[in-house]
């Protein structure tokens, strides 16, 4: 008799708890929806939304092997409700041949100021990696090139990337730092997109494909800006650290994570305004938005745009690298007069981004 009282303790906290998982995953889902000036909470959560997910699963899981059918509706309703923003993080295509015609290859990365380094003892491994790409466009973050000494400079860089005869640098402002874009195509025009921002910022290029004007977006949203130290913490706490290491986890949330949230909000809304306005024939946006799939930023630069790696790529497509902050928040948008095909993470150790990359056909 006392055995079955415990069991059924045992399987109302299971309950309960898959409950507030179920309720946790929706509330997730939903954060893209709710702009962090208003509510911040929605932001925080919906970091954990893969997490969720995951645990929302577990449940589920746990009730087929134990046979308790009926509990099963509690995370089957919660995946039916948060089905879009699901597709969205983890999809799955079957790689499709890539048509012959109207086709270009477009490759965005975060290349960390070229990890830092020149080419005095031996070719760069980023710039290796892109002249290999054979990517027709590429658009390029944190790019950082020097006059001499010991980093990489403008004229190795040109060299290594010859087969590129149009190239656009934007610098950012107060820092060395720029976004930079490499076409085979003629570039037309460009330009800084004015947001407040000290190191980060967003660029709009005019691009001319035979005969037709693309209009390119490259962006490096609002970082986070976590130290070193900020990022032993978070290992810290993932390990099972004690009260401190919490409190001090808490703290760097509080005071970094929110306010990046809200900037990135406001610079995400200028980024939006300038789609809008945008008169090309086909639409682009690329780079490292900081912000997951399922975020108020992506949402509000992607708004009808289409995701390249939702639409044809599978997996978690994890572009960020370092200390477990496993994410995808590199991203490539398109509007919808394209088709993507093969959008692809290569994992290639060289910056702390992975670079992205599809083939992209431009329809009539």
């Amino acid at each position: 008799m006392q055995t079955r009282s415990v069991q059924k303790i045992f399987r109302l906290v299971l309950v309960l708890a898959n409950l507030l998982v179920a309720l946790a995953f929706l509330a997730s889902a939903c954060s893209d929806r709710i702009p962090p000036d208003k509510i911040l909470f929605f932001s925080y959560i919906g970091i954990i939304f893969p997490f969720l997910c995951l645990f929302n699963l577990g449940f589920m899981i746990y009730w087929i092997c134990s046979r308790q059918w009926r509990y099963l509706l509690i995370g089957g309703l919660a995946f039916a409700l948060c089905w879009r923003p699901v597709r969205s993080y983890f999809p799955f295509h079957l790689h499709r041949n890539v048509p012959q015609e109207k086709v270009i290859k477009v490759l965005t990365y975060n290349v960390m100021g070229f990890a830092y380094t020149s080419d005095k003892d031996g070719p760069n491994r980023i710039l290796q990696y892109i002249a290999d790409s054979g990517a027709d466009i590429v658009c390029l973050q944190e790019y950082f090139v020097s006059r001499s000494g010991n980093h990489l400079t403008a004229q190795e860089a040109a060299t290594a990337l010859k087969a590129y005869p149009y190239v656009s640098v934007i610098k950012l402002k107060n820092f060395g730092w720029g976004l930079a874009v490499y076409s085979k195509y003629p570039i037309t025009g460009s330009r800084r997109i004015e947001y407040d921002s000290e190191s980060n910022g967003s660029s709009i290029h005019q691009i001319k494909i035979n005969g037709k004007t693309l209009t390119l977006i490259n962006n490096h949203l609002e970082s986070f800006k976590l130290t070193s130290k900020d990022k032993v913490r978070y290992l810290d706490f993932l390990k099972g650290a004690g009260p401190e290491t919490f409190g001090g986890l808490r703290a760097t949330i509080q005071q970094k994570l929110g306010p990046a949230f809200l900037i990135r909000a406001r610079q995400a809304r200028t980024v939006a305004q300038e789609i809008k306005q945008s008169r090309g024939d086909y639409l682009l946006v690329c780079g490292d938005f900081n912000d997951t799939p399922v975020s108020y930023a992506h949402r509000v630069v992607q708004g009808d745009l289409l995701d390249a790696f939702a639409e044809s790529g599978r997996g978690l497509g994890i572009t960020y690298n370092l200390n477990y902050f496993w994410f995808r928040i590199d991203h490539i948008l398109y509007s919808s007069n394209m088709e993507a095909y093969q959008c692809t993470v290569d994992h290639v150790d060289y910056s702390d981004h992975y670079p992205v990359w599809c083939y992209l056909k431009l329809k009539d």
